[in-house]
Formats: structure tokens, C-alpha cells, sequence
């Protein structure tokens, strides 16, 4: 039974020692001297669990996305005072209670025989090659096509937006960010981060931007970073849990604290136990040591080099450093398909993630440890222990080297345990090849320019993003009935609601009077009330320049624009097209579920590039029908009214082609 009574001890002012009813009898009028903080609970039954919960009240730090992961597990996070919490883990019901501390984005197998030779430079005075330089120094090359089966790496981390270079369902994209329960995949990476991320993984081979290590990987990701790239440790448990149960294969994490924390272990070894193979950035630290989780012995920490091949200056440094990777100025995915250029072991770590996805698809059936031991023994080993750990990343290496190492691998698939470490004998020949030394990169922090990895500067579009972002967040404009101008869902006319919020974002920066489209007379007020009522201090910290308040309003009317290709369409089933509505009571029917017609979301894809490209012409165009003409494409849905739509803002003529796409019928009352 969880106790009733905690004692308070004020010190302050010369307060005496009192008595606090939890249920709000006999309740202190003073000035508590204790301010509360949250904190992860967890009970030895569900019981107690619930106990918890309901006497001290659980918090909102995870969406209802998460599925109760957490609670699963017996864990749930509540605000105490530290007194109470102190109180609460002297219960014997009570397994442990901890601050729940932030992440932000940012134990090694050890060989007896693994010997530390002298560095080797081939030297080059720039990349040339139309690989990218990190890429030819881990020796990564191309992943070859074939129907192996895929490996799945779930990206804890800012999120994931649903792009055309990463082939990635849009199904597999969730936040757990409170307050984004419905947040389109469109628009889910709310940094870059994660995009960079998933870039260097798996960014398809199309001649477009960067080609990742490994484009045949099945990514899942799990938004856990907000928009400042942090995170209550009880959200990554959370997301380490669904991973789980995704039966996903790696996980990886480019973020870290360096507070230790039993809950987060807890998950960390439940993840391990589960078979999967966890990789996460060493840090950003320096000299301070390896964060957490990667300091974890069931964790790959990776830290990070320069073009040189030479650790660098910012990549943390300890005897739990076990790989290390190009980390600065690194090219990868960036914003609306942007390229980006950043520095940072959260760099490193993903092609590690990438390396080890190549080497278990040659047989899935191989343990986690088994990849662990190859990549780390492959490795080139040239520098300090707790600098490099085992050495550079080679993928080439390892995947020329896979035969004899599984041939002479041990038997037995099970973790080695720590007093095991530095037993394993090595299996393959000391890896000496000569590392490639780039004079130049080819690469220059474009996208964001940045003091200190994570203290990032955006551009304006990552301003657009924050718009885009905000219709699916702000009380003011959710809901696709409440305010369907901003949703895709306006029959009457959504097309023009498009034009004329584009018109209002230009009129920050562009002065002259915003004409109205035809036919929208009766709704402008609403859009323009939405616009007003942004509160622009709490969007950006400050007042935002016209640019940015441009650029923000313009991202809101993108989000109009995609929402169209989910909540405006119809589909051919059981002889005769019917919309693709709303259907929380079966998600396979929801229009918001993203296998339903998938064509939706890549045809989306091309709408919102249209529409950056119109956002960013120097002359400051307004958004037109034109942004719509991805629809053209459409084979397994059709647009509702899109006919009608551009007829009354463009004219018959120039509506003609869009005959074809449009179905005529608005959508029933019943889908309400």
C-alpha cells in the first residue's frame, strides 16, 4: 500500500514539521520549499502501479501513441517533490524512483590480441568522386539490390518526415511528443535531425542529394526529441519498448545525457535480451566521457573523426568508446529534401547502424553479437583506446572477411557477459589499410550553421517546417471539420483557401493589398483570424523577422495543400468510388492511414516540392493551382472536386486536364 502521509521538512523562515494529506485535507498554505520535478516510478506489480498513479497523478510527457509501453513494464512517470520521492522509494513495493532527466541529440568489446598499429595516410586534396567522402573512408560502396530479407533499424530521434529518397512506409513514423498525436508524416522531423539520420542510413541511390549506406534497409522511426532536440528519458523508454515490440533488428540512438539512469538500463537490457543490436552516439563531450545510453556495455558507442581519419576534438572520449566514424561536416538529408551538412557523433552512429544492416542481411539468422564482434574486429585500429575504441568503421573489411569469421566463430549465441570481456580471442587478420585523408571535403555547413553540435541555426526553411507543423498542434487550427481551410478539407473551395494563405504569408514581406480568390468570400475571416492569432513569441522564444513570419504562414498553407491527399480523396472498391474518410473505429479504414492508396503520400511529396519551389522564387509568387498537378499522376484514388476547385480560380481551360482526377461529389454528412 503506497503511504498516505509524507512528511515535509520546511527549513526555510523557521517552519516547523507538518504533516501533508495527499487527498488535499490539511493542505500547507505556505510557500512550498520544495518545487516538484518529474520522475520515473517503477513498481514490482501493476497494482501498485496504478496506486501511484492515481494518488500522485501521471504526466503528460508521452502522446497516447506510445500504447502504454511504459506501463507495461511496470514504470509510469509522475511530478513529486524531492522529500516524496525520497519517501516513495523506501516503499517495498516500490522497484525504483528516479528524475526523469533529459537526452539531447549529440562498454566496447575488447580483443586481448587486437593490437593498436601505426596510422597510414593515403592523402587526397579533395572528393572528387560522386561518393561521399565519408562514405569512401569507411570503404561502404554501394549496397547491391536483391530480395534478401530487409533489415529493420528503428531511428529513435526528432522523427522522420516521409520523403522520396528514403524509401520508407509512412506507417512505420510515429511521435510520441505530447500534443502531436496526429501529426503528419509529411512533417514530422520538426530539426533535421532524424532526416540527417535516416539520410546516411538509407537515402535511396536516385541521382538526387546523398545515396546511404544501406537504401535496402526497412527503417522504422520514432519521434522521441521535440523541436529543441530533448527528451524526458521516460520518452526514449518508451520508444526502446515499441521497438521491442516492432521485433525491429537495431536501434539507433544519436542523442545522450550524462546522468545514469536505472529505468533507462532497464530498457537498454530488456532490448538486448530481445536480440536486437543497439548502437548510439558516444557523445559530444570531449574530454567528459561517454554519455548515456551509450555508455551502457549492452550499447555500440560510436564516436566520431575528421576527414583526416583523426578523432575529433568534440567526440567524447573513454573506455566505452568502441567504434568511431566520420562525424564532421557530413552531408545527409536534410528539410523538404534539402541537403544538410552538420558535425556530430549523432552522424557517426548511423553508419554503424548502416554497416551492420549490410552485414546481417548476408543471413538473418546470425545473432546481434555476431555483427557486434565483426564489425569491431574489422575495424582499423590505429589510435588510442579510448579515442577510437577499436578502431575506424571498414564495411568493406568486414563483409570480405564474413566467411572466415563465421566460420570460426564460437558456437554460442549468447552475450558476452562483463567478466567475459577481453577473453574473445580475435578471428581475423589485423586490418592495417591505409586511411583515405580528404584536404577537402567537398562539404561546407550550408543548411545550418552551428557553434556547438545541436546549437543549430535554422534557415528559413526550417521555419516553413515549424508552420507545416503547426495546423496538426495549435488548439487554434486542429480538427479537419473545425477548421478544414487548414486541413485539405474545405469542398467549398480548398484550392483557393491555398492561394489566399500563401497571399497572406507574402503580405509580411510584400505590403501591397492581397486580393481574394473567387468564391471564398465568406471564409477569408476565419483564415485571417488563424494568421493574427499566432502567438509569435511563444513560436520562436522573440519576435520573428517579416521573413520568418512569411516563411511560417507559408509552411501552414503546405500543410493545407498535403491534407488535401489525405482527407479530399476517394478510392475504387467494391464497384464504385467511395471518399476515403475519417474511421477512428477502424484504422485500416482511416483516411489518415498511410497504407491506405500509399500513392496519396508520394503524389503529396511532389505537391509540397512544387510548393517549396514556389516558396522560395526570389520574385515571391503566390501559390497557385499548379502545386496540385502531381494529382495528374493519380491512378488508385481520385481528388474530390479538384475540378471545380481550379475551374473557379483558373478557368475551364486551364481546369480541363483535372476532369480526369476529380470526383464530383462532396463527402456525406455521415463522415462527421
Amino acid at each position: 500500500m503506497i503511504r498516505k502521509k509524507i512528511v515535509t521538512f520546511l527549513t526555510a523562515l523557521g517552519f516547523c514539521l507538518y504533516y501533508m494529506d495527499i487527498n488535499g485535507t490539511n493542505i500547507i498554505q505556505a510557500k512550498k520549499l520544495q518545487e516538484e520535478k518529474k520522475y520515473i516510478v517503477c513498481t514490482k506489480n501493476g497494482s501498485e502501479l496504478k496506486e501511484v498513479e492515481k494518488e500522485f497523478g501521471k504526466t503528460g510527457e508521452i502522446n497516447e501513441n506510445g500504447g502504454n509501453c511504459l506501463q507495461k513494464k511496470r514504470m509510469t512517470t509522475v511530478e513529486l517533490t524531492e522529500s516524496e520521492a525520497e519517501d516513495l522509494a523506501d516503499i517495498s513495493e516500490v522497484s525504483f524512483v528516479e528524475e526523469d532527466k533529459c537526452v539531447k541529440a549529440s562498454r566496447r568489446f575488447v580483443w586481448k590480441d587486437k593490437n593498436v598499429h601505426k596510422k597510414t595516410v593515403k592523402r587526397m586534396k579533395k572528393n572528387q568522386s560522386g561518393t561521399e567522402w565519408n562514405i569512401r573512408m569507411i570503404h561502404a560502396g554501394k549496397a547491391k539490390k536483391d530480395k534478401k530479407k530487409k533489415i529493420k533499424i528503428a531511428i529513435l530521434d526528432s522523427g522522420v518526415s516521409y520523403t522520396d529518397d528514403i524509401d520508407m512506409d509512412p506507417s512505420k513514423t510515429i511521435s510520441l511528443v505530447p500534443g502531436e498525436e496526429e501529426l503528419s508524416p509529411l512533417f514530422m522531423d520538426g530539426t533535421g535531425h532524424g532526416n540527417s539520420v535516416a539520410g546516411l542510413i538509407a537515402a535511396k541511390d536516385n541521382k538526387k542529394g546523398i545515396t546511404g549506406i544501406n537504401p535496402n534497409a526497412e527503417i522504422y522511426s520514432i519521434r522521441v526529441l521535440d523541436d529543441n532536440n530533448t527528451s524526458p528519458v521516460s520518452r526514449v523508454i518508451e520508444g526502446i519498448y515499441m521497438a521491442i515490440e516492432e521485433d525491429v533488428d537495431i536501434i539507433n540512438m544519436s542523442f545522450g545525457m550524462d546522468t545514469y539512469s536505472a529505468a533507462l538500463e532497464k530498457a537498454v537490457k530488456d532490448a538486448k535480451k530481445a536480440g536486437i543490436l543497439i548502437i548510439a552516439a558516444a557523445g559530444n563531450t570531449g574530454g567528459k566521457g561517454v554519455e548515456y545510453p551509450a555508455a551502457f556495455d549492452e550499447v555500440m558507442a560510436v564516436g566520431s573523426v575528421d576527414q583526416h581519419g583523426t578523432a575529433a576534438e568534440s567526440s567524447a572520449a573513454g573506455n566505452q568508446v568502441e567504434i568511431v566514424a566520420p562525424g564532421e561536416l557530413v552531408r545527409s538529408t536534410g528539410i523538404f529534401c534539402d541537403e544538410l551538412v552538420s558535425s556530430g557523433t549523432s552522424l557517426a552512429a548511423p553508419q554503424v547502424a548502416a554497416a551492420a544492416s549490410r552485414i546481417w542481411e548476408k543471413d538473418p539468422r546470425v545473432s546481434a553479437d555476431f555483427v557486434r564482434e565483426l564489425l569491431n574486429q574489422s575495424a582499423n585500429s590505429y589510435g588510442d583506446r579510448e579515442k577510437y575504441g577499436n578502431g575506424l568503421l571498414d564495411l568493406e573489411y568486414a563483409l570480405e572477411s564474413y566467411d572466415e569469421f563465421k566460420e570460426a566463430y564460437p558456437e554460442r549465441e549468447t552475450a558476452l557477459s562483463s567478466s567475459e570481456e577481453g577473453q574473445t580471442e580475435m578471428l581475423l587478420q589485423e586490418n592495417k589499410r591505409e586511411v583515405l585523408s580528404f584536404e577537402e571535403t567537398g562539404c561546407v555547413a550550408g543548411s545550418w550553421t552551428q557553434k556547438l553540435h545541436g546549437d543549430m541555426i535554422p534557415t528559413n526553411r526550417v521555419n516553413v517546417l515549424q508552420g507545416a507543423r503547426y495546423p496538426d498542434k495549435s488548439d487554434e487550427t486542429k480538427g479537419m471539420y473545425d477548421n478544414p481551410w487548414w486541413h485539405g478539407f474545405f469542398h467549398k473551395n480548398y484550392v483557393a483557401a491555398y492561394i489566399y494563405e500563401t497571399r497572406l504569408a507574402n503580405q509580411f514581406t510584400d505590403e501591397r493589398a492581397v486580393t481574394v480568390p473567387a468564391n471564398m468570400q465568406w471564409m477569408r475571416l476565419a483564415i485571417e483570424d488563424a494568421v493574427k492569432n499566432i502567438n509569435w513569441k511563444e513560436q520562436f522564444g522573440s519576435a520573428p523577422s517579416k521573413g520568418t513570419k512569411r516563411a511560417f504562414v507559408w509552411g501552414m498553407a503546405i500543410h493545407n495543400l498535403q491534407d488535401t491527399f489525405a482527407h479530399s480523396t476517394y478510392e475504387y472498391k467494391n464497384g464504385k468510388w467511395i471518399p476515403i474518410n475519417h474511421d477512428k473505429g477502424n484504422e485500416a479504414n482511416d483516411c489518415d492511414n498511410k497504407n491506405r492508396c500509399e500513392t496519396r503520400y508520394t503524389l503529396a511529396v511532389k505537391a509540397v516540392k512544387a510548393a517549396i519551389r514556389k516558396y522560395e522564387n526570389s520574385s515571391h509568387p503566390s501559390g497557385s493551382y499548379a502545386e496540385y498537378s502531381s494529382v495528374l499522376e493519380a491512378r488508385e484514388f481520385r481528388m474530390g472536386d479538384i475540378y471545380q476547385n481550379i475551374k473557379k480560380v483558373a478557368g475551364s481551360s486551364l481546369a480541363a486536364p483535372y476532369a480526369s482526377v476529380n470526383y464530383a461529389t462532396g463527402f456525406a454528412a455521415s463522415t462527421k
